[in-house]
């Protein structure tokens, strides 16, 4: 395969070290702020548990904050990278004090050739497991790295 050595095919199956992440009060309620989202589920802890909850309850979306980016050996342009799309699946719902562990991998790596140049199609999955190892979410994320970005990520 030609192309820049951090996009080949190899790259396939590259993981990062899990990481723990402890979900906290404070960064649910930022979230679910940012987002607009009035539930008392994610502000008040009482209101939470009343409807089943542990503690307070992240959005669904509170993931993208525990994503593992750092793959060993794969290193992305810091301009440039145009996001394809993206996945999600949920298992139990994340709560505030839980330990979410993540690790992310590269799942795979395309490149295509066409009349605006060569790009790189690069597929990123990651999974979060909960303290008792249940599984919280499984993402997915599709990301296009032209030809133009990787040039100037080269310097």
């Amino acid at each position: 395969m030609e192309g820049h050595m951090l996009f080949q095919e190899e790259k396939i199956g590259q993981r990062s070290q899990p990481i723990t992440h402890e979900v906290e009060r404070g960064a649910i309620r930022r979230f679910a702020r940012a987002l607009g989202l009035t539930s008392a589920i994610h502000q008040d802890v009482a209101s939470a548990q009343a409807a089943g909850f542990r503690d307070l309850v992240a959005p669904p979306t509170f993931v993208v904050t525990l994503l593992p980016w750092q793959i060993p050996g794969l290193t992305l342009p810091s301009a440039g990278v145009l996001h394809g799309e993206q996945e999600f699946w949920w298992g139990e719902p994340i709560c505030a004090g839980d330990q979410i562990q993540v690790t992310g991998w590269v799942e795979d790596v395309k490149t295509r050739s066409g009349k605006t140049g060569r790009m790189h199609i690069i597929t990123i999955a990651s999974e979060g497991m909960h303290q008792d190892e249940q599984p919280a979410f499984r993402a997915r994320a599709v990301l296009i790295v032209t030809e133009e970005a990787e040039n100037a990520s080269r310097g």
